[in-house]
């Protein structure tokens, strides 16, 4: 099946209910994410929706006609299309959609992925520069994204096995959980381990060290362990199947985070928007996460 409009998400049909959306746009990264985003819908029991944005060619004196904006269009669509069937193939019976679109990638997958359960993207796709570990389009969806993203890092596992690997997922405050929940639900759906971090720090007074650590753990470390308890027990209670590791540490939480990505199936994170002179950017724990993490990275929007 395939959606032939100009904008993306605007199909005759009315969509299913759960939806995984993915761009695409030929390059190895965004196959990559594709083969991800397929086995993330199958797990859910969720359309797959193929998704690739054609951008007119830079501005010049002769002016863009009807036909160019069609022959874009088309070649967009058609880079959707085949990467629609590259997923039938990698999941049989999964429903899937392919739409190509005359607009910016971000734009389009933003607008997709309002009412998705996931939005996928690859590091960086045939726009990215070299250098650059992520791509212009997915550090966009980054900043704009409205639903969970998923930044899909390192290798696949064949297309029978179920993810390998812990999923990660940093808690920062109590009333800021939406990423563990989904966490949770990840886990379940994959039947993998769900490992909580949460990480703090001494108060930094200018001019003074602090001393050594004593053996035994600090106060600090006891109210981390006592807020790690108190938060997750009842979330512990709603997937009871899921086995849920929890741990505290000392010092930058990006740091710990990119150490436990290695061998995780993915890194989950919450994100809050920051308007700023260039406009909406993420913090930079989430910045430094989604530059170096060894596995996958979703980023979940939090209140």
């Amino acid at each position: 099946m395939s959606q032939t409009d100009g904008r993306a998400g605007t199909s005759d049909a009315a969509p299913a209910p759960g939806r995984v959306v993915v761009g695409v746009d030929g390059s190895p990264h965004s196959l990559r994410a594709l083969d991800r985003a397929a086995g993330e819908a199958a797990r859910r029991g969720a359309e797959l929706l193929v998704l690739c944005g054609g951008l007119p060619p830079r501005r010049t004196a002769v002016p863009e006609t009807d036909t160019d904006r069609e022959r874009i269009r088309r070649a967009a669509q058609e880079v959707a299309d085949e990467a629609a069937e590259r997923a039938r193939g990698r999941a049989p019976g999964l429903r899937v959609a392919a739409a190509g679109v005359r607009e910016p990638a971000a734009e389009a997958l933003v607008r997709a992925g309002r009412d998705a359960e996931l939005t996928v993207v690859g590091t960086r796709g045939h726009g990215g520069f070299r250098g650059l570990l992520l791509g212009s389009v997915s550090l966009r969806l980054a900043a704009h994204a409205t639903g969970p993203l998923m930044v899909v890092h390192g290798q696949l596992p064949r297309s029978d096995s179920p993810p390998a690997g812990e999923v990660v997922v940093g808690l920062k405050a109590a009333g800021s959980t939406q990423p563990v929940d989904f966490a949770l639900r990840s886990a379940r759906l994959s039947g993998s381990a769900v490992r909580v971090l949460h990480s703090w720090s001494h108060p930094a007074f200018p001019g003074i060290a602090r001393k050594r650590p004593r053996k035994e753990p600090s106060e600090e470390a006891r109210q981390a362990e006592r807020f790690l308890a108190e938060t997750l027990a009842p979330l512990r209670e709603r997937v009871p199947e899921v086995t849920v590791h929890a741990e505290q540490r000392e010092g930058p939480a990006a740091e710990h985070l990119i150490e436990l990505s290695d061998g995780a199936d993915q890194v989950v994170l919450g994100v809050r928007r920051e308007s700023r002179r260039l406009g909406l950017q993420v913090g930079p724990v989430v910045q430094s996460v989604l530059q170096h993490a060894r596995c996958s990275v979703v980023l979940v929007p939090v209140s």
